[in-house]
């Protein structure tokens, strides 16, 4: 759609001198799709007039849509020093500077491009995607009702305005923009691009308790891809939520033995080469930011349930596995093991391999026995935690003190509630289906600027790394919610602790850390906690599914390109040693 709208920039073109009608068959081959003779025959003109403007525009459109960068930034940077407020070419050096990821410049070029062509809605659609990244999500928004405005009917925008709506956690409206994305898109668009909106549709409504619309997303993807991996993982996610987990553990297993074994990375001359080892039913540690694609040859499997006649490999042979130098255990929630422990450890057994994150000692760290594990370290604050069924909390008959209340398993803050009153048992309870539920002490940890902090380490090899810091203005706080990008006070607090960590948190309270990593024993885990005004640790919670990526654009996080690559680099130097430690 984009490559024949560039087209509303051009004026009919006249005139028959021999560079004139090269340009006129380039126009011709453009507009049929015939990119490969539309470039040489633009080479060509630019041969002969080298700053013509129609051929530096079209060449360098193409070039964009190649992924040749470079080339293409330089044909659009002369156009500008012909035509200076050229609205193809700002357009497009605005989408190269997105796609590199320096979203401030491409906003900067955009409003330009946006304000030389204000009619060209896909202009606004780009600007609200670089808007959206910066966390300016009102400006997105608006950004992408002006592009809806001028085409009702454009699909991407109206995904793209479902994405913001989601990032504001406004679900419901997420799921409504989604829908007209899906009802607009053109009948010819591929397979994979109906499958995204439908999967977007599905994690918005998700979200806004919509569930049945949620399941028929997830089933229509399904529909075009039986086996997708995200449409089958996202409709188990529905379907454990309305209680139907026979369901979600079937269709789990039909992805694990669609999946089989999954080869990740295949670098030539391969220091090792690592299995990760999950189960269908278990919470799994996220790996897809630790080992390093271009040092070890990686291999992803997924035991089907224990209760399945095929168990545990399902579709792969035990011989495929023989070859690997080390396991790591993906196995890292204790409260959710799917039963899968004692496959896991068989399966260990059998290869003879050294194993990370052994599941003896993963099946420890679970939220009920946090003040047993690390209760006894100086200056750490654990609140006593317990462990109730809903008959149980139903009938708790008084609440002295502020408590929090979430389901079994659950992460990210779902069903998280503050309770303060025993009356708030009932409506909470009325509003989360679940069956069993963890307790925790609460302690007001708001610090500075009248603002709660919530810090993560990560632990490798039992040593702390700091991977980032959160501070938002209400108790529940997680990065997403904190909007870090927003606000350059935030960022800078958050650099000091990445850089620094231990002259943040004083020779104390790094003891202290240090301490909790000792006690943890594993390879490969982490833990979120604050620091109170009084020096000591607060304890959130300790396990070995933190999550660790670098997604964030690097110019607006430079910090943490300088420091998360160490958390990936000591995965390295331990993967390393104990595969050089097995051969010798």
């Amino acid at each position: 759609m984009l490559a024949h709208a560039k087209f509303a920039y051009v004026d009919t073109w006249v005139g028959m001198d021999t560079w004139q009608a090269l340009l006129n068959s380039a126009f011709t081959c453009h507009r049929q799709g015939r990119l490969d003779e539309a470039e040489v025959l633009y080479r060509r003109v630019l041969n002969r007039v080298p700053e013509q403007p129609h051929a530096l525009e079209f060449l360098g459109s193409i070039l964009v849509d190649n992924g040749a960068r470079e080339e293409a930034e330089s044909l659009f940077l002369r156009l500008l020093a012909v035509d200076s407020n050229n609205p193809l070419a700002l357009h497009n050096l605005g989408r190269l500077k997105q796609r590199g990821g320096n979203h401030k410049e491409a906003v900067a070029l955009l409003q330009s491009a946006s304000e030389a062509k204000p009619d060209f809605a896909p202009i606004f659609n780009d600007l609200a995607v670089s808007l959206s990244r910066l966390a300016q999500h009102e400006a997105a928004l608006a950004a992408l009702d002006r592009a809806l405005l001028l085409d009702g009917t454009y699909s991407v925008a109206h995904d793209n305005r479902g994405l913001v709506l989601y990032d504001c956690q406004r679900f419901l409206e997420s799921a409504q923009a989604h829908l007209a994305a899906l009802t607009h898109l053109p009948l010819d668009a591929p397979r994979e691009q109906r499958i995204s909106v439908l999967l977007h549709l599905s994690s918005a409504a998700f979200e806004a308790d919509e569930l049945p619309s949620a399941e028929l997303a997830c089933r229509s993807a399904l529909d075009l891809d039986a086996n997708h991996e995200k449409a089958l993982d996202q409709l188990a996610s529905v379907l454990f939520r309305l209680r139907r987990d026979d369901e979600a553990l079937a269709v789990l297993n039909q992805l694990a033995r669609a999946e089989g074994l999954v080869k990740r990375a295949e670098p030539k001359n391969a220091a090792a080469a690592v299995l990760i080892l999950g189960g269908v039913g278990a919470g799994h540690v996220p790996t897809r930011y630790l080992f390093d694609p271009a040092t070890f040859a990686t291999l992803g499997l997924t035991l089907v349930s224990p209760d399945q006649p095929d168990a545990p490999l399902g579709t792969v042979a035990y011989e495929a596995l023989a070859q690997v130098d080390i396991v790591f255990n993906a196995l890292g929630e204790a409260e959710r093991q799917g039963g899968q422990f004692e496959a896991v450890n068989s399966l260990i057994a059998r290869l003879g391999k050294p194993v990370l994150n052994l599941p003896e000692r993963v099946i420890h760290t679970g939220r009920e026995h946090a003040v047993e594990l690390f209760g006894a370290i100086p200056g750490l604050v654990v609140p006593q935690v317990s462990k109730l069924n809903r008959a149980e909390l139903a009938e708790l008959s008084a609440v002295s003190k502020p408590i929090l209340v979430r389901p079994v398993g659950t992460h990210g803050g779902e069903g998280l509630t503050l309770i303060k009153t025993v009356s708030e048992i009932a409506d909470y309870l009325q509003r989360t289906p679940h069956a069993h539920f963890i307790l925790t002490d609460f302690y007001d940890f708001k610090g500075a600027s009248d603002c709660y902090r919530k810090y993560r380490f990560i632990f490798v090899d039992r040593q702390p790394f700091p991977y980032h810091l959160a501070i938002g203005e209400d108790w529940l706080v997680h990065y997403w919610r904190a909007e870090m990008a927003r606000s350059d006070w935030k960022k800078q607090e958050e650099a000091d602790f990445l850089l620094d960590w231990r002259a943040v948190f004083g020779p104390k309270a790094s003891a202290t850390i240090e301490a909790v990593a000792r006690h943890m024993d594993l390879d490969y885990a982490g833990m979120d906690c604050s620091l109170l005004r009084d020096g000591e640790v607060l304890f959130f919670e300790a396990n070995a599914c933190m999550l660790v990526h670098l997604d964030d654009d690097e110019h607006e996080f430079p910090y943490k390109h300088r420091t998360v690559p160490n958390i990936q680099a000591a995965m390295t130097r331990m993967i390393r040693k104990r595969v050089a430690v097995s051969m010798s």
